[in-house]
């Protein structure tokens, strides 16, 4: 039977009810192929299953989340559906909408707008899905290069795999002479990329001890010894779990991770199989007017060419300073191409003069820039909007210093950079509008990205943050003070002494105050590893107003505590100092200690999380807040409900309190031992004590509406907390998360 890969493409949009966009699934023949979440611009979102080829078939786009909350009606519009390059209105004549469940009952004529859960169905006949021709090969573009020897054990040498973002392009058997194996492949382009050896056969045998020996990895003839920064070691599984940094000799099965940077990747990349590292070839002159910097430059000449001329009396200049000259003297110039090479020259300042110009890294070329005791500010921004650094990397930075530091520089983007070491990675303050997006910063002293005081409306989005506050050891990865609308989504933050993301105000004037945050769709693993008071994502709202805050589809994981056995306030989702007015919603909160905790707030809803194998209590409330001696508003009116609370591991509700800190209703548990004492609450108001039973809780008032149930989680074994789509909790009301969408957008 011939087959085909079939793209087939929605262009869709839809209405956000409650914070929460329009969810579709896209099946064929009642098969699900993949899903979507519209927002409120129209996007294509597509998708290539294999079908069977000169047949018809049914493409069905299923809504699946219809609901009115606060006069919000949610809602999806389908402009159109795409079968293998065939557009079909979704009001052609081929086309049905079965309202409700897809069941043949209820059908009306297709239509673009869907107000009720429900399914457009395409009757597709077999002129859409014809017999695919096969394509010449263009042959794969990117080449990676392993040199690698092994240590034999009965007789069988060491095995791996290579990987490029999970998914296997080659493999290797390497015996005890070094040599180099070569994979090619074909990934995508001006994208950073993780690069995996997998070690898979470890074994001692007779006394004999098999292993690998990774000496180098070479990717497009950019070469990494394996004890680089960007490498590091996953033992066992890969899974994100036993991660320590990278080394030569793989002892146990696990994995090299080498992550690997979007100029790694160039356009159009064709390499040959590199031995040794070669001279990378000049990349093609960017276009439009521009000056450069080169470490072969010179300042006296003109700067307007990437590189010295054959008769050496042109070519780039050899300073940052000098090439921020010419541009305020050109008006028609405002970008410089920094090339290739290590800069170490006193730090940049830029004011209102240079406002609009560009620094930018020379294609796939590393510009480092170094930092030193001269230069405790490597670019300082005062004065000068929309000014942008990109495609650089930055090391050797003053513990105490910034990397970049910008103050009344609005509109400042901050994008692809690599950041190493050092104190602050980027600090925009007074500067609103900025973003921080696609960059990569590993062991900054201090915190990586730092948003304070009057930043509103910036973006930090898209970010990989590993090991923050290396040399401080406090705050967070990420931390928002003084600013307002920010917006922090699609990053991924890793082993954080204290917070991974944190937001709010520490003043109780409200002069630090921050409203209407946003943190969505980030990945934070391994929190806290150096407090016993903290969390993943951490809120906190001394100035005691309402903040808007939005907390939501994020995955929190590993976030610990110093002393663990000892009592500790570590969470993962930590609404702390009366944070109220927040809204948490459709995370993944699991294997921490604690899992969402709220600390004197009021007005707060959490509802519709996977709260799943946390230590401690799985929720958390406490009235009582006292801090340098004052206390402030009640605890009261925070709603509780709709989410799925697995007490697989520690308790499942705390409560520290009166009764009205917190309304529990309508939540779904599993893994409950209904014998078990997993509730407690002080004051007593159960019978049973301050502990008691599911029953001793609900006839004591609280829960009212829940159940137990087996959600279907898809492999909790794993630690895989994501919902099987036919969980029974879909059913009862409770939304889809987008478990995909989650973590890195270039992953």
């Amino acid at each position: 039977m011939a087959t085909s890969a079939t793209k087939i493409v929605v262009n869709a949009l839809g209405k956000a009810a409650g914070g929460v966009n329009a969810h579709f699934v896209l099946l064929v023949d009642g098969q699900k192929v993949g899903e979507g979440t519209a927002g409120t611009t129209a996007k294509d979102f597509v998708f290539t299953p294999v079908l069977t080829s000169d047949v018809a078939h049914k493409v069905q786009i299923q809504y699946d989340n219809d609901a009115v909350i606060n006069g919000q009606d949610r809602s999806l519009t389908v402009n159109s559906i795409s079968i293998g390059g065939k557009t079909i209105a979704p009001t052609a004549g081929i086309v049905s909408y079965d309202k409700g469940a897809l069941d043949g009952k209820d059908v009306v004529a297709g239509q673009s707008n869907l107000w009720w859960n429900g399914t457009l169905v395409v009757n597709a006949d077999k002129s859409y899905f014809p017999t695919a021709t096969p394509a010449a090969s263009t042959g794969a573009k990117d080449t990676i290069v392993v040199n690698a020897s092994g240590t034999p054990a009965g007789g069988v040498n060491a095995h791996f795999k290579v990987l490029v973002d999970g998914k296997q392009i080659g493999e290797g058997t390497a015996g005890t002479a070094a040599k180099d194996f070569s994979f090619t492949t074909d990934a995508a382009d001006r994208v950073a990329h993780k690069v995996q050896i997998q070690y898979d056969n470890d074994a001692v045998i007779n006394g004999q001890d098999r292993s690998l020996t990774v000496n180098s990895i070479s990717i497009n003839g950019h070469k990494y010894a394996a004890t680089d920064s960007a490498v590091t070691y996953d033992k066992g599984a890969l899974d994100g779990k036993d991660v320590i940094a990278g080394q030569k000799g793989m002892w146990w099965n696990g994995t090299l991770v080498v992550n690997a940077p979007a100029s790694d990747f160039p356009a159009g990349t064709t390499t040959t199989t590199p031995t040794t590292p070669t001279t990378p070839t000049t990349p093609t002159t960017p276009t439009g007017p521009a000056f450069y910097v080169a470490t072969n430059g010179k300042d006296s000449w003109s700067g307007k060419l990437a590189a010295p001329n054959a008769d050496g009396t042109d070519g780039p200049f050899a300073s940052l300073q000098k090439a921020q000259q010419a541009m305020r003297a050109d008006p028609n110039i405002d970008t410089t191409y920094i090339r290739g090479g290590d800069y170490r020259q006193n730090g940049l300042w830029l004011d209102g003069q240079d406002s609009g110009v560009h620094f930018v890294g020379y294609g796939s070329e590393k510009a480092v820039i170094h930092g030193g005791s001269n230069a405790t500010v490597s670019f300082g921004l005062g004065g000068a909007k929309n000014v942008t650094i990109e495609g650089l990397t930055f090391a050797d930075g003053v513990v105490g210093g910034h990397y970049v530091y910008a103050d009344n520089a609005a509109g400042l983007t901050f994008a692809n950079n690599v950041v190493k070491g050092g104190g602050y990675g980027i600090t925009v303050q007074n500067s609103a509008n900025s973003k921080v997006t696609g960059n990569q910063f590993d062991s900054t002293g201090a915190e990586s990205i730092f948003v304070k005081a009057g930043s509103n409306a910036t973006i930090v989005s898209d970010n990989l943050i590993r090991h923050p506050n290396a040399a401080d050891r406090g705050d967070a990865g990420i931390w928002i003070n003084g600013s307002s609308d920010v917006k922090v989504t699609h990053n991924q933050i890793e082993n954080s002494p204290e917070k991974a993301i944190a937001v709010g105000s520490v003043q109780t004037d409200g002069s630090d105050a921050s409203y209407r945050v946003t943190i969505a769709n980030n990945k934070v693993i391994n929190a806290n590893l150096e407090s016993n008071d903290g969390g993943g994502i951490y809120l906190i709202n001394r100035q005691q107003t309402l903040t808007d805050h939005v907390v939501v589809n994020n995955d929190v994981s590993g976030t610990t505590a110093t002393n663990p056995s000892s009592s500790v306030a570590s969470w993962g989702i930590y609404l702390d100092d009366w944070t109220s007015g927040a809204t948490v919603k459709g995370n993944v909160v699991h294997d921490n200690i604690g899992g969402v905790f709220l600390h004197g707030g009021w007005n707060n809803t959490v509802t519709e999380n996977v709260i799943a194998g946390n230590s401690g209590a799985q929720i958390g409330l406490q009235q009582d807040v006292a801090w340098s001696g004052w206390k402030g508003h009640t605890m009261t009116s925070n709603d509780i409900s709709g989410n799925v609370i697995d007490v697989r591991e520690g308790t499942a509700v705390h409560i520290y309190g009166p009764a009205n800190v917190g309304n529990l209703h309508n939540n779904f548990y599993s893994s409950l031992n209904t014998a078990e004492k997993e509730f407690d609450a002080w004051p007593q108001v159960m019978s049973s004590g301050a502990w008691g039973t599911l029953s001793n809780w609900q006839a004591a008032g609280y829960d009212k509406g829940s159940v137990i149930l087996n959600p279907a989680f898809v492999n909790p074994g794993a630690d895989d907390f994501s919902l099987a789509s036919n969980s029974p909790v879909y059913g009862l009301g409770f939304d889809h998360i987008p478990f995909s969408d989650i973590g890195l957008l270039h992953a």
